[in-house]
């Protein structure tokens, strides 16, 4: 009769551990983004890149920032593959050093509980040429606000060049600022 208690109290004691526990619920709920804190994020990124300041890379740039992108390091003749800006502070002097430019987003196409992905265009510069990028944001909440911790960004990176003045020779051809865009 003791060891048949025993068993059934074992029993109940170890399917009570399998049960998902409420604090651990509720410990982790707001660890995830909602739709609107994401909203809100890809608005401070907006701002990051076509309306820089200081303090809000301050406020919404993670300790452990960092910024990848090939299509930037084809220009900076950095590595592929390697990080653009390896820290905030990088970034931060890169960013006052670069005009604004209208950034525009067209679309937030997927939202997990700590990544964001998007779509946007540029037309700017001489040129004048819209140029679409994809940026997926990596964000972080373990200064108790979200924050970006990683900023992987692609885009057009010849039309970008015209944009910017520059130019480039494909199959004998000359494409800059006010040369015909190439054939599709």
């Amino acid at each position: 009769m003791f060891f048949s208690s025993l068993v059934t109290a074992a029993a109940l004691a170890s399917s009570a551990l399998a049960m998902p526990s409420p604090w651990r619920a509720w410990k982790h709920a707001d660890a995830c983004l909602t739709r609107d804190e994401a909203t809100a994020m890809v608005d401070v990124y907006k701002n990051l890149i076509s309306a820089y300041k200081d303090a809000d890379c301050e406020k919404y740039c993670h300790k452990d920032f960092a910024d990848y992108s090939d299509s930037i390091n084809t220009f900076l003749n950095q590595p592929l593959g390697g990080p653009t800006f390896a820290t905030k502070d990088i970034f931060m002097a890169a960013q006052n050093e670069n005009p604004p430019f209208p950034l525009v987003v067209d679309s937030i196409d997927a939202v997990d509980c700590t990544v964001i992905a998007l779509r946007w265009h540029a037309t700017f510069g001489e040129a004048n040429l819209p140029n679409k990028g994809i940026t997926v944001l990596q964000l972080s909440k373990d200064s108790g606000d979200w924050q970006i911790k990683l900023i992987d960004t692609e885009f057009n990176a010849l039309t970008w060049l015209r944009d910017m003045g520059g130019s480039y020779d494909w199959e004998g051809k000359t494409y800059g600022p006010e040369a015909d865009a190439p054939p599709a």
